[in-house]
């Protein structure tokens, strides 16, 4: 009841209780994406759409539609067939992976603009990546690549599927235990992971700029954004959270 009660000051309480306490990947999309879009205008919408089927609807099938240009792109290069499949296979799994949050972990509406950032998103690694690795040949780098694609994606799955059971079971309550035990934004953390791997499955240096890019925003701008938030809402326990478990990547920083 007393984490309902400071929530009040926050954000207005309404039916969709756009807000439940973690203001990441379970309540903002774009965060875990590559969430370094405009995320302060994304805040102000939080409150006013409680149903969203026509954007998750739209978001879903341009995220098909993306990873189908992104074929087109890749056939088209001069990489070897077992390559193309790969960089194929690779969009198909992260695609897969997010689609339970948008679906399904996300209870709460979102945005016409949200929709549109996560859409950008998606667009910069489903066409980015594959632009920049569609003339790389096969090598077991590939395997190494893959493999760390999955492990983020797991990781990201993982984190959320903990935090949805646990929201379910106590609604309001901060989440500190399974992986967010490891770090506060254990989510990001495998967003950097699997956004790495990809980088590493082009084989181009310029690919690396991404993975550097998304570190930069999580760290320096959207987990002070998010922090300033659950502050705000948990007051001393997110304090005592924050100062017994890593911001990002764990045991690190």
């Amino acid at each position: 009841m007393r984490a309902r009660r400071e929530n009040k000051g926050v954000f207005p309480q309404s039916k969709e209780k756009v807000i439940t306490g973690e203001f990441s990947s379970r309540t903002h999309p774009t965060l875990d994406t590559g969430g370094f879009l405009i995320n302060s205008l994304i805040m102000i919408e939080y409150s006013k759409h409680s149903h969203s089927l026509p954007q998750k609807t739209f978001l879903v099938v341009l995220e098909i539609f993306i990873i189908f240009l992104s074929w087109q792109i890749i056939r088209t290069g001069e990489a070897d067939p077992v390559h193309k499949l790969i960089l194929l296979t690779s969009n198909i799994l992260i695609f897969l992976f997010y689609l339970p949050t948008i679906l399904v972990f996300v209870r709460r509406g979102i945005s016409w603009m949200e929709a549109m950032n996560i859409s950008l998103a998606f667009g910069l690694y489903f066409l980015g990546f594959p632009y920049l690795g569609r003339n790389t040949r096969f090598s077991h780098v590939d395997f190494v690549g893959l493999f760390i694609i999955i492990s983020g994606l797991l990781i990201h799955f993982v984190s959320e599927l903990q935090r949805h059971k646990f929201k379910k079971i106590h609604p309001g309550r901060l989440m500190t235990n399974g992986l967010w035990s490891l770090s506060r934004h254990i989510n990001y953390f495998g967003d950097l992971v699997w956004v790495t791997g990809f980088a590493i499955l082009t084989r181009n240096p310029i690919s690396f700029i991404i993975p550097v890019i998304l570190f930069i925003f999580f760290y320096f701008f959207n987990i002070p954004l998010l922090e300033k938030h659950l502050t705000n809402r948990y007051g001393e326990e997110f304090e005592r959270y924050k100062n017994s478990t890593k911001s990002l990547i764990p045991y690190i920083i």
